[in-house]
């Protein structure tokens, strides 16, 4: 079974070649990587042209249009049955792309499969285990806590023609389409870390406010039909109090601040002695 990775980047030279190298160490070989430039100003582009593989395919327009719209311009231009998200600072498992095409393959398959991952730092150093906990796909529970670690996401092609992201919510559009999507959607999850996501310290806490006004979006649009209006009163409450929080925070620490790895949408956990070893002897062998 044939399927594209798609992998779009915006400034992410210090990222990008190890994680092109990701994709061609996977134990499976019939695969796309359609690599799309939004618009980067560094030597992205000059990287990404340096992969001579024919299996490699180089989006360039020169624009900068944004995540969404780029995640959507690949799902109308993979040509394979199936696609796989992934962002430019992180890596893949070998074992992903295999794994995940072997559940989506098999009987009463899944729409969408996603990943337990590895979480590293901005120096690519393990720091947790993150989405294996287990799979709640109501409505309610998708809407208070999210779904999936968005780029560990692989499904059917047409799955994500049928189902674009929404360019009104900017940082949350993944938590959004989940919305939109759980009530008629198959979705699974493989509870292996196969997947290696970077986050980097201190966070950002303009993006973190910026979620978080587009988690209140999404509270208000979806809450009423969902949970009622007390509770998505409430949602809207609690979001506020996060941003006042981070603020308070800011104030007092500046730039010393440190928050704990991922949102309050996914558990963080600290990695066996045996997912240990294989984080690192992977992470160790992608390094070169």
């Amino acid at each position: 079974m044939s399927i594209t990775v798609g992998l779009p980047f915006w400034n992410n030279e210090s990222t990008l070649s190890a994680a092109i190298r990701s994709v061609l160490a996977q134990t499976v070989a019939d695969w796309r990587l359609l690599l799309v430039n939004d618009g980067s100003r560094d030597a992205s582009a000059a990287i990404a042209r340096s992969f001579r593989d024919p299996r490699i395919c180089l989006v360039d327009d020169g624009e900068h249009r944004g995540l969404v719209c780029r995640l959507n311009q690949i799902a109308r231009l993979a040509t394979t049955p199936y696609l796989a998200r992934m962002d430019a600072d992180d890596l893949m498992h070998p074992r992903r792309l295999e794994a995940q095409l072997r559940c989506l393959g098999g009987i009463g398959p899944p729409d969408l499969v996603a990943t337990a991952a590895y979480v590293i730092d901005q120096h690519g150093r393990l720091a947790a285990v993150a989405g294996a906990e287990p799979l709640d796909t109501t409505p309610r529970h998708v809407l208070v806590h999210g779904l999936f670690l968005h780029p560990t996401v692989a499904g059917r092609t047409q799955w994500f023609r049928e189902n674009l992201y929404d360019e009104f919510y900017v940082r949350a559009e993944d938590h959004e389409l989940w919305v939109r999507t759980c009530r008629h959607s198959r979705f699974a999850k493989i509870p292996e870390p196969l997947y290696f996501y970077r986050e980097t310290r201190p966070p950002d806490l303009r993006k973190c406010a910026a979620s978080h006004r587009t988690g209140r979006q999404i509270f208000r649009r979806y809450g009423p039909g969902i949970v009622g209006a007390a509770e998505t009163w409430r949602l809207i409450c609690a979001s506020w109090l996060r941003d006042w929080g981070l603020k308070a925070a800011s104030a007092v620490h500046g730039r010393r601040l440190i928050a704990p790895f991922g949102s309050t949408r996914n558990l963080y956990f600290a990695p066996s002695p045996e997912q240990r070893r294989e984080a690192e002897y992977i992470l160790g062998v992608l390094a070169g």
